[in-house]
């Protein structure tokens, strides 16, 4: 019986053969390719053209690579935050949580991974018990963590752990005492140790994010330090409105302002419609 003999592969000039040189330029291509795709979408994230870059990327949501994977954690959360409707809203954190678990089981070794991972993992205890959210809180910390070990110099990090630790603090005490029962080494976190990570932040990047500013003052005003909260909530009203964070944050501040009696220094401040 006539057998084919098994296929010979010229060796190339290096030793390889042509199927081995083709693999490698193969995978060569498929990086550039890659590269050409974070690159594009972080050229669209830096223009905050959130629908745009989220057709773009879905486009590549198939492909294994964490870089592609966290990225479209970001902008589907970021695209998540515009919905008004609270059903479709929560959908969307799902899909993008989707998206941080793929990029993390691709990636344990990446601080964007882990820092998404944890950002969206608190999107998943919707409409569960006190216990699972608590236990999930921790897991979200972990992350955090990870994601700081990973980079030191990450800003968006530093203020997460900042706040966890206010979010925390602002536990009514029924909430505390349930989690204590449950968790023997439960950290007791305080305004001020929020105020320091919050602070940290800022030394990395400098007005990086409109909200640490509002945090910071936030949390001075807890603290009862009322010139240096007037001082932070005046700061998160010279921040230009580009996200639904940032009007958040500006819509907070001018509230804080108003009911400290302070809505006269609003007349210099962005929103000065607002406060006529």
């Amino acid at each position: 019986m006539y057998q084919d003999k098994p296929e010979t592969v010229p060796p190339t000039k290096a030793g390889k053969t042509l199927k081995q040189t083709d693999l490698s330029l193969h995978h060569h291509s498929c990086q550039t390719n890659m590269l050409d795709v974070t690159q594009r979408a972080d050229e669209l994230y830096t223009a905050y053209k959130i629908q745009e870059l989220y057709d773009y990327l879905t486009q590549h949501k198939e492909v294994m690579n964490d870089e592609i994977q966290w990225r479209l954690a970001r902008v589907t959360h970021d695209r998540a935050k515009h919905e008004k409707d609270k059903h479709r809203r929560q959908n969307s954190m799902l899909e993008a949580f989707s998206y941080a678990e793929k990029a993390l089981e691709l990636n344990p070794n990446s601080p964007h991974c882990h820092r998404w991972y944890g950002a969206l993992l608190h999107f998943t205890t919707e409409g569960i018990g006190l216990k699972h959210k608590i236990q999930t809180a921790f897991k979200v910390r972990e992350h955090f963590d990870k994601a700081l070990e990973l980079d030191p110099e990450d800003a968006i990090s530093l203020h997460s752990i900042g706040y966890w630790c206010f979010v925390f603090a602002e536990r009514p005490w029924y909430q505390r005492k349930i989690a204590s029962a449950l968790f023997e080494a439960l950290p007791e976190t305080t305004y001020d140790e929020a105020l320091e990570w919050f602070m940290k932040a800022e030394k990395v990047k400098e007005n990086f994010m409109c909200t640490n500013i509002l945090m910071i003052g936030k949390t001075h005003l807890r603290l009862h330090n009322k010139e240096k909260a007037v001082e932070y909530l005046q700061k998160t009203l010279d921040f230009q409105v580009r996200t639904p964070d940032d009007e958040q944050s500006h819509k907070e501040a001018v509230d804080m302002l108003r009911h400290m009696g302070h809505g006269h220094l609003l007349k210099s401040c962005l929103h000065s419609d607002d406060a006529s």
